[in-house]
């Protein structure tokens, strides 16, 4: 993704429009009028900005008074705003015509109502949420962190999920991943992937694609709503991924999967977890994704929690891992996206700028920023996002910053049924934690990169049971990693995690 700013003659200097923003929003008659325009109609049935914006756009022909009033508004700004930026008014109308970037455009605006300007940015609802819709799986993964495998006696009703479907669209959450265990064997996935795309909610699904090499089940995947699918890969070799996965034949399943849902036309990615296991087929596995034509690759950041705390051994040394996405960010081109949930991914692009490449990456896609000047906004966007941009939820409703956190009280932050979600994520005490890179323990909290990195707070806990402890897969935490596997490898003694999982370790790396 490009992210552009017109000629250079007419760059905006993003310090000063960033001291603006943060002007109005230290207005408390700014603020006050921002935030009914963020508050919901319950006669258009979303907020007036949203119901506002649709009447300027001229997808809806109706609405309240009020509404119709601020569309008025509306209009006067983006005319002005557009004639200020040198950009044509049609080419926003345009870009505008997406549900999804206005339901993105309302979590922006609530979060610099509800937080301010600040770093690292908060938007008013997560972008994301990852629901892991049961615990049913029909596969063996030795990695897993849901530690899945049998469906949970107090597992969510459909009519608790579909309750808790609108909950999050009422609140803003712009899109819903749906993994598990396995989420397409859940019996009623497709009612829900339907409902959350009439909600206007952006629907991906996270599997191992198994049952989804059948190409008329994908296609009822994608005839209900479903916009995005990631699938598992593991390897370039079958046996590869299938010992990691525990099934015969998985890999075969996968990779048909893949080519169903790329046939059907919508955005495919394949994710794998890199591990002692595959790191040497990486390389490989990057032109074979690519040629199977999904459009990101995603490398996922090995975390201890819940089956991958018994392989604690298999994850991988900081300088494997920087060298993993050196790759990573050499091979990204316009065909297929690299991306990974390590966050040091971001410091590595910074350390590779050129001429040819000022990407930086986040989580969830890879700005190239062609003017420097909005490179700035690197520092509010990226780094760890849990808590921030995304959270997950349980199958029985428990609610946690991310998924690969153990299902522990202390990082619990409520449950969907019990607790109002708007007030869990202004004002939880955990959230407020995640979201505050001044207080990140070790390296992590000195490194000139925390605002654009900050180390992954999910390894953190695992490991140190403290969520602002260092992320010790960095190589700026290399002697945490160092004392890490030499404590284990040299006290040989059954090492107990967090959860109270017993398991026997012995380091394969001593250097």
């Amino acid at each position: 993704m490009n992210i552009q700013s017109g000629n250079d003659s007419n760059s905006a200097d993003m310090g000063n429009m960033i001291a603006t923003f943060k002007q109005i929003t230290d207005n408390p008659l700014a603020k006050y009028f921002l935030l009914r325009t963020l508050s919901y109609c319950e006669e258009d049935k979303s907020t007036r900005l949203e119901s506002a914006l649709r009447l300027y756009l001229g997808t809806k022909t109706s609405g309240c008074y009020k509404c119709k009033l601020m569309s008025k508004m509306l209009a006067y700004i983006i005319k002005k705003g557009a004639k200020s930026f040198g950009t044509p008014e049609e080419y926003l109308k345009n870009t505008m015509q997406d549900d999804y970037w206005i339901k993105g455009l309302r979590s922006v605006l609530e979060g610099i109502a509800l937080f301010g300007v600040r770093k690292p940015f908060i938007p008013g609802a997560p972008f994301q949420i990852v629901w892991n819709i049961t615990k049913a799986c029909n596969m063996k993964c030795i990695h897993c962190y849901e530690a899945a495998g049998n469906r949970d006696t107090d597992e969510l009703s459909s009519k608790e999920v579909i309750q808790g479907l609108d909950t999050l669209s009422k609140a803003g959450v712009t899109s819903i991943a749906f993994s598990g265990g396995e989420p397409s064997i859940h019996p009623n996935i497709i009612d829900y992937i339907g409902y959350s795309h009439n909600k206007g909610i952006y629907v991906a699904m996270a599997t191992n694609g198994y049952i989804l090499a059948d190409k008329d089940r994908s296609k009822n995947f994608v005839d209900a709503g479903l916009e995005f699918v990631q699938i598992s890969l593991d390897g370039i070799c079958p046996d590869t991924h299938d010992s990691f996965r525990g099934v015969d034949g998985a890999w075969n399943k996968a990779v048909c999967s893949v080519e169903n849902f790329v046939d059907a036309g919508i955005f495919v990615e394949v994710a794998t977890t890199v591990t002692e296991h595959n790191k040497d087929e990486i390389t490989e596995m990057i032109d074979f994704v690519r040629d199977l034509g999904a459009r990101w690759f995603m490398l996922y950041n090995f975390i201890p929690a819940g089956k991958g705390s018994e392989i604690i051994d298999m994850d991988l040394s900081p300088v494997d891992r920087s060298n993993i996405l050196k790759t990573a960010y050499n091979q990204n081109n316009d065909k297929m996206q690299i991306l990974s949930t390590a966050p040091q991914y971001a410091v590595v692009a910074s350390s590779m700028l050129s001429e040819d490449s000022n990407m930086i990456p986040t989580h969830f896609y890879n700005p190239e920023y062609s003017n420097p000047l909005l490179m700035q906004l690197a520092e509010f966007i990226g780094g760890c996002g849990a808590g921030r941009f995304y959270m997950s939820i349980e199958p029985n409703g428990d609610m946690y910053p991310c998924v690969f956190f153990p299902h522990k009280e202390d990082v619990k932050l409520g449950n969907l049924k019990e607790k109002n979600f708007k007030e869990i994520w202004v004002d939880n005490d955990v959230l407020n934690v995640l979201r505050n890179k001044e207080i990140l323990e070790g390296h992590c909290g000195v490194c000139e990169s925390r605002n654009i990195c900050g180390g992954c707070r999910a390894r953190a806990y695992n490991y140190f049971d403290d969520i602002s402890a260092p992320d010790p897969g960095c190589i700026n935490n290399e002697e945490e990693w160092k004392k890490l596997k030499n404590k284990i490898s040299h006290e040989n003694i059954n090492f107990i995690h967090p959860e109270h999982i017993s398991i026997n370790l012995e380091a394969k790396n001593n250097d």
